[in-house]
């Protein structure tokens, strides 16, 4: 089958595409950065999913302590996590 004039190569198409999906995401990176800057606090939020560093979390911090659980209650869960998957796996076979 013939090919019409001018359709490129393969990689000719997909050099577009991703260009044209660069476009896209500058587009839309610049469209987020407005909107965070109407509310506040949304930046450190998304800073801590891309892994930035802890200065721009410090508005986000929790005030609540760490849970602590003692050695008996480990065990107590321990003991009802088996129980559970033992039952599980009673009823699977």
């Amino acid at each position: 089958m013939p090919r019409k004039s001018g359709s490129g190569s393969p990689a000719e198409h997909i050099k577009l595409a991703i260009a044209s999906i660069d476009n896209q995401i500058k587009d839309l990176t610049a469209q987020r950065e407005q909107l965070a800057k109407i509310i506040p606090g949304i930046a450190a939020a998304s800073a801590r999913r891309r892994g930035r560093p802890a200065t721009a979390l410090v508005a986000v911090k929790s005030t609540k302590p760490k849970r602590v659980v003692s050695d008996a209650t480990k065990r107590k869960l321990k003991a009802a996590a088996k129980a559970r998957w033992a039952r599980y796996r009673g009823e699977a076979d």
